[in-house]
């Protein structure tokens, strides 16, 4: 596992976002460890109103938030070595990219707030571009002198 230090610039910035975004979806353990009242009112303080009391409501706010905090590890153990991975890279920029136009459509369907919509799934897309047009960059970049060994 090679530093971030010795990574090219523009791989550098590649580490550097995906651990940010890994390191943004982690605080989604806040909610799987939270009592049900503070994610209850979290729901009410974002404007959706009264958290539903089924139990479904909180076993998918927690499951899905174990989503996006494994999700954010994944990406931490990506970042540390970006060329091995460039094709999962690839693929879940590329999947981000997608998911932020169906999480539109979702957001759209299902009522929620107008800044909730335009917020995240544009946010989604505009992540997965850019790590995208970072992956590019980096790999444009001269090869290692290691790399043309055997």
């Amino acid at each position: 596992m090679r530093s971030v230090c010795m990574e090219p610039n523009s791989s550098r910035w590649l580490v550097w976002m995906l651990r940010v975004i890994g390191l943004f979806d982690l605080i989604a353990l806040a909610a799987v460890f939270s009592p049900r009242s503070w994610i209850s009112t979290s729901h009410q303080m974002l404007g959706m109103g009264t958290f539903p009391a089924e139990p479904i409501a909180g076993y998918l706010a927690r499951c899905t938030s174990i989503w996006y905090a494994s999700y954010g590890l994944l990406l931490w153990f990506i970042s540390c070595d970006v060329r091995r991975y460039s094709s999962l890279i690839t693929f879940l920029a590329c999947a981000m990219l997608v998911q932020g136009f169906v999480i539109i459509g979702i957001d759209l369907s299902e009522g929620m707030p107008i800044w909730w919509t335009w917020l995240e799934g544009p946010c989604c897309s505009g992540l997965g571009a850019s790590l995208l047009i970072l992956q590019r960059l980096s790999t444009v970049e001269t090869p290692r002198i290691d790399d043309h060994a055997n």
